[in-house]
């Protein structure tokens, strides 16, 4: 008897069923090739009847099933659950702008590759979400662009000092004749063509007790959304400063506290979140990753650190809900190829493999997967039980690497000298588009 107790939390019995979970399962089809087939979707509104906030994760940034995956959602929430802003893991002002930019006309690729990180804006699987978010813009569901990372992002980072300039010559013009705003833009500027190397050697706290000031005179304007975004903006600009000069860590406090301000600015509208799951869990200081090196690598990070998902959970508690990736097999990475070997037996993939479906939704409320090593961080496995810091996963049992889209990538960035160009016909491109 002793000796099975021993063993029991030496293996952290196993005691769930695929039989007992199968039920719980929302099949999504196919997700390649831009699949529009909802048929089988019914049943997530009832499991997101009550949710404002859907924060759909990914492993490692370099999964392009999962963002298919994530695609097919987002039309799906937008077309018959009434979403109707999209909010990524991408720059703050940045994506504003390029809202603003799409709104004046630009093309919303162009708009996306200009504001969101490249890891996503320049691939081929997402020209899809583009294509959506244009046709949506004339619909009877159109679906608004912005950003909820603290970062200075993309391109589009070039307007923000011109942008604050023109705000400040109707509230405050004197700011804009003092030294301190000088030395203000010069470091944003900085930041805005990404000159790390140079930003760290100017004296930061200037800059940082510059802005702070530069928020008291605003608060004394009355408040508006012109007002209020600027605000947020200088706020969000400080803690990347603070994290690039001065090694302070506010970034995932910052991104909720963002994602918070455009909620409360946008109360009508039901979001989405992309982002990286990493960012999006709550109860993070569970996490306890397999390998110990990858624990003092990243896993130590979550014990320290609050995710914007915990901040989000305490404060909307039920009407948030965050969806996690996981996968079978495959590859991943965008700049290197990176195999996702098969799950091992008795890890949570492998009980999940045992469906008939090959990408679908599981819900974790009232699951307890005790035992069940998971890989949705990384593609690590974590030894604490999934259900612990998310709200449901989907599974996804080939996972595919995304393919970098050259031309347009060089489009945007064509100072970089290490992207050769790679020209083909859409056929030849395989119609991703």
């Amino acid at each position: 008897m002793l000796l099975g107790i021993f063993l029991c939390k030496e293996i952290k019995c196993q005691s769930i069923y695929f039989s007992s979970i199968k039920d719980s399962i929302v099949d999504l089809g196919s997700v390649a090739n831009n699949d529009q087939d909802f048929s089988t979707f019914s049943d997530l509104k009832e499991i997101l009847k009550d949710v404002e906030l859907v924060m759909l994760g990914e492993q490692s940034h370099g999964e392009a099933t999962a963002y298919e995956t994530k695609i097919k959602l987002i039309k799906y929430l937008n077309q018959e659950m009434g979403f109707d802003l999209l909010i990524f893991e991408s720059g703050f002002y940045d994506c504003h702008k390029a809202w603003e930019m799409i709104v004046a006309g630009e093309d919303v690729r162009d708009a996306m590759g200009n504001s969101i990180f490249s890891l996503w804006s320049t691939i081929y699987e997402l020209k899809p979400l583009a294509n959506y978010i244009e046709n949506a813009r004339t619909s009877e569901h159109p679906l608004k662009l912005l950003g909820f990372d603290n970062q200075i992002t993309g391109k589009y980072s070039k307007y923000l000092i011109p942008d604050l300039s023109e705000y400040l010559k109707k509230t405050n013009p004197a700011i804009l004749e003092t030294s301190e705003w000088e030395h203000f833009a010069e470091s944003v500027n900085l930041l805005a063509k990404f000159r790390y190397k140079e930003f760290k050697k100017r004296p930061i706290q200037n800059d940082t007790l510059f802005v702070q000031k530069l928020i008291l005179e605003l608060n004394k304007v009355d408040s508006n959304m012109d007002t209020d975004f600027w605000i947020q903006t200088l706020e969000s600009v400080n803690t990347f400063a603070a994290t690039i000069a001065l090694k302070k860590d506010f970034r995932d406090k910052q991104m909720a506290e963002n994602l918070i301000w455009l909620k409360e600015k946008y109360p009508k509208s039901k979001i989405i979140c992309w982002g990286a799951t990493s960012h999006f869990l709550y109860n993070s200081d569970k996490v306890q990753m397999k390998s110990k090196v990858i624990q003092l690598l990243g896993g130590n990070y979550y014990k320290k650190q609050a995710m914007m998902g915990e901040y989000l959970k305490r404060k909307y508690k039920e009407k948030v809900f965050t969806i996690g990736f996981t996968a079978y097999q495959g590859e991943f990475g965008l700049w290197r190829k990176r195999k996702l070997d098969e799950a091992e037996e008795g890890t949570f993939e492998f009980l999940l493999a045992q469906s008939q479906f090959n990408n679908f939704l599981l819900p974790l409320h009232g699951l307890h997967f005790d035992g069940y090593k998971s890989r949705p961080l990384g593609n690590f496995y974590m030894n604490n039980p999934i259900n612990e810091v998310m709200d449901a996963v989907i599974f996804n049992r080939d996972m595919r690497k995304p393919k970098l889209d050259r031309n347009f990538f060089l489009k945007i960035y064509p100072e970089n000298k290490y992207i050769k160009p790679e020209i083909k016909s859409e056929e030849e491109d395989g119609g991703r588009a």
